[in-house]
């Protein structure tokens, strides 16, 4: 079944994302503190079970690898039956992740939310605003956290707000560079994309494949879900 699936995804899905950034001839962006992981206890955006499309630290499992600005993101995905969406592919709704529900990993304050982007039709990109809907959340430990591609007219926080760990923030979505409905999810060590470096974003305590794992990095064809005693009771 994974194979199917693998072989469903890289037919429909390029998910293009901005590859772009000023860097030193080490290939280091210059004047930003330096982020290696997360300290903060993260818990996994989703209520329910998604798969990482993309991630981990080599380019063949993750092609954010290629641009420092997002080396390390996740892009993902629902599935079911070995692909991500049941009906007519050119439907925003037809795919499983389209407008579920997405959490704020930790308490951390908004630092950036962009609105007013269309959600694509799938297939048909939108180059002009890169990373579409997006939100960036600042934790206590100044690590930064970038959402997006998030679906029009669905974030539910603005800037300078102070958001709780398990807390909806907005509904997943396809706009901007994207072709399909998908979350592109990043940890970085400053507010601005193109100014970042990517970083290593570790969950505390989450279910992967299966089996329990503690601090622990996703990787492509993951299946990742909560643990359900590690969710806040967070009323809207």
């Amino acid at each position: 079944m994974k194979y199917k699936i693998l072989i469903v995804l890289y037919i429909i899905y390029s998910g293009v994302f901005a590859q772009e950034g000023k860097q030193n001839g080490e290939g280091v962006l210059i004047d930003k503190p330096i982020l290696k992981r997360n300290t903060t206890k993260m818990i996994w955006p989703f209520k329910e079970e998604a798969f990482v499309f993309w991630g981990g630290t080599k380019v063949e499992q993750n092609k954010h690898m290629a641009d420092i600005n997002q080396q390390y993101a996740l892009d993902i995905l629902m599935v079911a039956n070995g692909a991500p969406y049941e009906g007519d592919a050119k439907q925003n709704s037809s795919y499983f992740i389209f407008g579920k529900e997405i959490m704020a990993p930790c308490n951390a304050k908004v630092v950036k939310v962009i609105r007013g982007v269309k959600d694509n039709i799938p297939g048909i990109e939108n180059k002009k605003d890169i990373s579409g809907n997006t939100i960036v959340l600042e934790t206590t430990n100044k690590e930064y956290l970038l959402f997006a591609h998030l679906k029009e007219n669905s974030i539910k926080i603005k800037e300078g707000d102070e958001v709780k760990k398990g807390q909806v923030i907005a509904q997943c979505g396809n706009s901007g560079n994207s072709t399909m409905a998908h979350l592109h999810l990043q940890l970085q060590n400053t507010v601005e994309l193109l100014e970042a470096t990517g970083a290593k974003l570790y969950f505390d305590e989450i279910v992967v494949n299966g089996s329990i794992k503690k601090d622990y990095f996703p990787v492509k064809e993951d299946f990742i879900k909560n643990i359900d005693k590690n969710l806040p009771n967070i009323k809207e």
